[in-house]
């Protein structure tokens, strides 16, 4: 999984947020991961979505909320 992308995903609208992206260097990735929030996540239902270096859909967190 060499160059996948952790995205930001808004649950209510279904917008993926342009800021924060993490990127996955390890080609085995395992453990956490942790990604800082900018002040400009509003408050809100989120999950994270997985995409490979291709930019197809890998994988999806649960949903968690930002307040």
């Amino acid at each position: 999984m060499i160059g996948a992308k952790v995205v930001l995903v808004n649950q209510t609208s279904g917008q993926q947020l342009p800021d924060p992206v993490a990127t996955i260097a390890s080609p085995a990735p395992n453990g956490s991961l942790r990604i800082g929030l900018p002040d400009t996540v509003k408050p809100g239902a989120y999950f994270l979505k997985a995409l490979n270096a291709h930019g197809d859909y890998a994988a999806q967190s649960v949903e968690f909320y930002v307040d």
